[in-house]
């Protein structure tokens, strides 16, 4: 059975990196319990260690592959493979010679293997046999067709650009063609005498240190006996403390050979790589700066002091000093020796200009960066960022989408996307996006809340957005932002007492602003708590909030409260700040209008509404109740039948119609109304029976009156006004109830009455009762209580004249002729009075016109006629006797 299973050498194959592979083939070992012997002596694994220690580009790599292949050399010189390797591993030992044999040979054993061709190639390059390395070349790329590396050596030899330079190249294309590293030279002498130089020590240890096994490498140096921690090991022991996270005992180890390292790049780099890691940036920067100024090749060094800079200035920026921390990624400016530095570095400042807000200058440097050749996922990011951040939405859209494009496809960049979107108000676009960054990283906050306030905001779709709320809630967010969230949409969803809960909780957590104190007094005006709740309005106001919600709010709120004198400036304000004519505001203005008795101005803002196309109950009800108070009733009609029409049928609107139809004197369509109402379970019955009564008095009716109107006197009334309805219709012709009658007029006085009206009805009765000094003293009351009230003047000349007063009965009823209203009952008064001093012709005029006026009266009256025939009898008598 193989060591190297297909399933390993698959895996192998895939590798990600390099130490993968050494990792794999222990992991291979220790399970299934191979010797060091056994692996040692496998060809398979000593062809994949091969291939890591060749691609790790060292010399102590290379020496150590030679002698991994060596011991398998008797199986190995029969595969092309091992040959290929071998002889790589050859010639950065400088055994060229040996190198060309084995590469021969493996063209030999396997000639359909291209890189055995190409490594000939090369070598009969490096020898000058050219028609030999044509040929190789053109047998590779007859197994491998137009491959990168068969026509890059092809041009190299054809250019004589020498054999050091042909072993430089990467395998990748893209990285050979844009990287300005090259791989280790051949004909670097330096770099091989270093290697020569060094001891097996040494190479092991710089061995383990490219495989990562720090620990082990610290185990090996600390276990040597002192004579032997040189310099040199010592330094080594530094560098594994380093790389093993141990960055105070690297820099002790290192103080301790300060005297003789201060003059060593190496030395500081490594002093400096220790402080940077233990966050002292000021001593890293000299440390990194001091290793460059002695070699300024030194590797790694030039992109620390970067690193360093960085920190730094991002250590200012956290501090709130953006100009200290721009200055520190400026002196990047000084490390750039090439183009690929000044990408870096520009690339480093625009992230920190954007990082600070400051886009534009961010912007610059994109742009030179661009122009340079950067065009990958990064810059494009970037510019999306700051494009975003100059509001050049549409942009930065288009910059993200090629990030995209390029293959970026984590959630910052579908976050961001959303975000430009949004700002252009492509909701349905943002949602997208915004769900694409949701569905990379579930628990995002941010994405989670944005999504919220789309649909609470936007989408109109509360529900959902509540479930985002509740899973960002879940996920922890606490703050005012989602405290005040949630208040805004349970105050928009009518659940108000959960609205305050949360608006309260982000007020703790300290937000004062206009907004708060709006969405707290629109949560307590809902909860009853008015009083409360208008003093929010007002702190909101107070503080800023001076727009059209909040006055209209107010406004509502304060005639809601009876309040309308208040509320009126507010609504004023919120009209003049709306610029124009508005259905709602109007219409509100109109009510508080009509509240205030200002009925004409009330109707000039209910038309506004209703030109503006409101036609709804409440608007057509309170046009009505606006025109009634006009005393415009036919108009008020209607509008009161258009709310009935629209849906409106309670109590209020049919009593309302009813009263109106009462002033229009058409009383049985009124009463039909109210009667109807009767039926009705929750309707005020006391009140409509006292109209149902007032109404059939009016008809003359007296008798259906005083049913209903002591059926509200039963149901509990006892006011002044049912008092004076009973009285009054007990006192008609049709009832004559009158002693009855005095009683509820008497109860009426004793509630407060004492007007015209009482004393003159108290007069008519005492009258009816023939107790006229009674009667004299009611009327005379009236009379001085309104001196042109012509029923009065005429009750009273009718009262004197049949107390006997009949002098005085014609000065007060001649007085009235001119201005009395009762033209024909005061003449027939004065017909009375002048038959019975028998002046008869006077008796007889007054006679005459009384016919005039009051002819059909007299007819329809038993009582009027009777009244004529005695004036008559009185004047005929009188003739006689003359």
């Amino acid at each position: 059975m193989k060591i190297v299973t297909k399933e390993w050498a698959q895996k192998f194959e895939e590798a990600e990196y390099l130490n993968d592979i050494l990792d794999g083939l222990k992991e291979i070992q220790e399970k299934n319990g191979y010797t060091d012997k056994e692996m040692d002596e496998d060809l398979d694994v000593a062809l994949w260690r091969a291939y890591v220690y060749n691609n790790m580009d060292s010399y102590d790599f290379y020496e150590l592959s030679e002698k991994t292949l060596a011991r398998v050399k008797d199986k190995g010189v029969k595969s092309g493979i091992w040959c290929y390797r071998y002889s790589c591993a050859l010639v950065y030992l400088r055994r060229y010679d040996e190198a060309l044999e084995y590469s021969r040979l493996g063209t030999e054993v396997e000639p359909d293997y291209p890189w055995g061709w190409l490594q000939l190639g090369r070598l009969c390059y490096k020898f000058n046999l050219l028609d030999e390395a044509f040929k190789a070349i053109d047998k590779g790329l007859e197994l491998v067709p137009n491959d990168y590396e068969f026509l890059t050596l092809k041009d190299d030899i054809e250019n004589d650009r020498g054999y050091a330079y042909t072993n430089s190249h990467y395998i990748n294309e893209e990285t050979d063609k844009n990287s300005q590293d090259r791989l280790i030279s051949i004909d670097d002498e330096r770099a091989y005498n270093e290697f020569l130089n060094k001891s097996e020590l040494e190479k092991r240890l710089d061995i383990l240190h490219r495989e990562d096994k720090n620990q082990e490498i610290i185990d090996i140096i600390t276990s040597l006996p002192k004579e032997e921690l040189n310099y040199i090991i010592l330094g080594k022991l530094a560098r594994a403390y380093n790389n093993n996270d141990q960055y105070e005992k690297g820099l002790e180890v290192l103080l301790s050979l300060k005297e003789e390292g201060e003059k060593d790049s190496l030395w500081n780099f490594r002093a400096g790589y220790s402080c940077y890691y233990l966050g002292k940036l000021e001593e890293a920067e000299s440390y990194f700066k001091k290793a460059l100024e002695i070699n300024p090749n030194e590797p790694d060094a030039e992109m620390l002091l970067r690193y360093t800079y960085s920190d730094l200035g991002n250590r200012k920026f956290e501090e709130g000093d953006n100009e200290g921390g721009i200055d520190f990624y400026k002196k990047m400016l000084d490390t750039i020796k090439n183009d690929r530095d000044l990408i870096y570095v520009k690339s480093e400042l625009a992230w920190a200009y954007d990082h600070i807000g400051e886009y534009e200058n961010s912007l610059q440097c994109l742009d030179e960066v661009t122009k340079l050749g950067r065009d990958d996922i990064w810059v494009h990011s970037e510019l999306g960022f700051c494009l975003g951040g100059l509001k050049r939405f549409d942009q930065a859209i288009l910059e993200f989408e090629k990030a995209i494009e390029m293959g970026r496809a984590d959630e910052w960049v579908f976050e961001r996307l959303a975000v430009c979107y949004r700002e252009i108000e492509n909701y349905d676009k943002a949602l997208e996006n915004y769900e694409k960054a949701l569905e990379i990283e579930p628990d995002e906050i941010y994405v989670i809340s944005e999504l919220a306030w789309i649909y609470d905001n936007v989408k109109n779709d509360t529900a959902k957005g509540l479930e985002y709320l509740q899973r960002a809630k879940e996920l922890g967010r606490d703050d005012i932002w989602i405290n005040s969230e949630f208040g805004w949409v349970y105050n928009h969803s009518q659940k108000n007492q959960e609205a305050l809960e949360f608006l309260e909780k982000a007020k703790e957590l300290g937000r004062e602003d206009g907004w708060i104190y709006y969405e707290l007094g629109y949560a307590l005006v809902r909860l009853n708590r008015v009083d409360e709740g208008l003093k929010n309005y007002l702190k909101a106001k107070e503080l800023g909030k001076d727009d059209i919600g909040t006055n209209v709010e107010i406004g509502y709120w304060l005639n809601a409260t009876d309040k309308s004198e208040e509320a009126l400036p507010y609504l004023e304000k919120a009209r003049e700040l709306r610029g124009e004519a508005d259905i709602w505001i109007d219409s509100e203005l109109g009510f508080t209008f009509d509240r205030l008795k200002r009925y004409e101005d009330g109707l000039v803002y209910l038309k506004k509404a209703e030109e503006l196309g409101r036609d709804d109950e409440w608007l057509f009800s309170e046009l009505g109740f606006c025109l009634k108070n006009l005393e415009n009733y036919e108009e008020a009609l209607e509008y009161y039948l258009k709310a009935e029409e629209k849906g409106r049928t309670d109590e209020w609107l049919n009593l309302e119609v009813g009263e109106i139809l009462g002033e229009l004197e058409r009383y049985e369509e009124a009463i039909i109304r109210l009667q109807h109402l009767l039926s009705l379970e929750d309707s005020d019955k006391t009140f409509i029976n006292s109209q149902i009564g007032y109404f059939y008095g009016r008809l003359n009716n007296a008798q259906e009156a005083l049913k209903y109107l002591y059926e509200a006197e039963k149901l509990g009334r006892d006011d002044i006004w049912l008092y004076c309805e009973i009285g009054w219709n007990l006192a008609d012709e049709s009832i004559k109830k009158y002693e009855e009658a005095l009683e509820y007029l008497d109860r009426a006085i004793k509630l407060g009455r004492d007007d015209v009206w009482i004393n003159g009805q108290l007069g008519f009765i005492y009258s009816k009762l023939e107790r006229y000094e009674e009667a004299i003293t009611y009327f005379e009351k009236a009379n001085f209580m309104d001196t042109e009230d012509s029923w009065l003047i005429y009750q009273l000349g009718s009262i004197y004249r049949k107390s006997g007063e009949v002098l005085k009965a014609i000065k007060i009823l001649e007085d009235s002729l001119e201005k009395n209203q009762f033209k024909g009952w005061v003449e027939l008064e004065l017909a009375w009075c002048y038959a019975l001093i028998d002046e008869r012709e006077k008796a007889q005029k007054y006679l005459d016109e009384a016919h005039l006026y009051i002819e059909g009266e007299i007819l329809n009256s038993e009582e009027l006629k009777k009244d004529v025939e005695n004036i008559k009898k009185l004047i005929q008598s009188m003739t006689l006797l003359s």
